[in-house]
C-alpha cells in the first residue's frame, strides 16, 4: 500500500477506534556505536559477539496513551504475538476497533487474523519504510534514549530493567494523561 492510499484509508476510519501497535526489545549488553580518535586514525574496539538477553515490550498506543503493555524476555514472533492479542490487548479494546502495525512477518500470520477477527476488530498494515506513520515509534525512541542516558557505557544494563521500563510506561501514561487534560482546558473541552 502506498502512504496516501493508507493516509486516506486512515482518514475513512477517524470515527473509529484507531489503535498504533509496535514492539520494541533492548539487548542487555549494548556497545557503544561511535568514538573518538585522533584525526586520521581509525578507532577499534572489541565487541562481543555472542547474543545477550533482550527485553521486549509490546504495546498499542490511542491518543498518545499506551494500552495494554507487556514487557517480555526475548524477542518477538508469530507465537508471543499471539499471545499477546489473545490475552492482554484484544480484551481491552472495543470492538469495532482498529489496529495499525508495520508488516512484520510475525504481524500477518492467519492465526492472528483469525483472533482479530473474531474479537471484531480490524487490523490495517503500514506501508513499507514507513514508521514514520506508526504513532508509538516514537515512544520506543524516548524509551531507549531514556536507556542510554540510564544506563552509560559499557551499558551493562541489570537484571532490573524490566522493572525500570514498567516505570517508565507509567510515567508516560501520568504524563500523557497530564498533556491531554492540560491540552483540553486551553481548547475549552475541559
Amino acid at each position: 500500500m502506498q502512504r496516501w492510499l493508507f493516509r486516506r484509508e486512515l482518514a475513512a476510519l477517524a470515527c473509529q477506534n484507531i489503535f498504533y501497535l509496535d514492539e520494541c526489545g533492548v539487548e542487555h549488553r549494548l556497545h557503544q556505536e561511535y568514538g573518538r580518535a585522533p584525526r586520521g586514525e581509525r578507532l577499534y574496539a572489541e565487541v562481543a559477539g555472542s547474543r545477550h538477553r533482550r527485553t521486549s515490550i509490546i504495546a498499542a498506543s490511542q491518543n498518545a496513551k499506551l494500552v495494554a503493555p507487556f514487557v517480555f524476555a526475548g524477542s518477538c514472533n508469530t507465537e508471543v504475538v499471539d499471545t499477546y492479542f489473545e490475552k492482554v490487548l484484544l480484551p481491552a479494546l472495543p470492538k469495532g476497533s482498529v489496529i495499525v502495525l508495520d508488516n512484520a512477518s510475525f504481524h500477518q500470520a492467519p492465526s492472528t487474523h483469525k483472533l482479530v477477527t473474531a474479537a471484531g476488530c480490524e487490523l490495517l498494515f503500514l506501508p513499507t519504510y514507513s514508521p514514520d506513520l506508526n504513532l508509538i515509534e516514537h515512544l520506543w525512541a524516548n524509551l531507549k534514549a531514556a536507556c542510554a542516558a540510564a544506563y552509560p557505557p559499557p551499558r551493562t544494563i541489570p537484571l532490573s530493567f524490566p522493572i525500570c521500563v514498567n516505570v517508565f510506561l507509567v510515567s508516560y501514561n501520568k504524563k500523557a494523561a497530564f498533556l491531554r487534560t492540560r491540552q483540553q482546558f486551553f481548547c475549552g473541552k475541559l
